[in-house]
């Protein structure tokens, strides 16, 4: 095509066939965005869960860490080594 002439017509077809090229390239990358903000959304919603989760755990801990202290003053009141046995 060098050495050719570049008509009129197929300098306009190649050309509009760019221009739809592009135009599906931007709707592709719009879809994407989509895509991508609704993935973004839910990471932050999971975020939120863990959060959560975490933070029922840290309470859990606490309260074991209590029951552990009330039954060792217990078992030491009755007498009994923290190794599990009677001193």
């Amino acid at each position: 095509m060098s050495e050719e002439k570049i008509s009129i017509e197929l300098l306009g077809r190649r050309v509009a066939t760019l221009t739809d090229q592009v135009a599906d390239l931007k709707l592709e990358l719009a879809d994407l965005r989509i895509r991508f903000t609704t993935l973004e959304q839910r990471f932050a919603a999971l975020e939120q869960r863990f959060a959560a989760l975490e933070q029922r755990f840290s309470l859990q801990e606490e309260r074991t860490s209590r029951i552990l202290a009330i039954l060792v003053r217990m078992a030491e009141r009755q007498g009994l080594s923290p190794e599990g046995g009677r001193p």
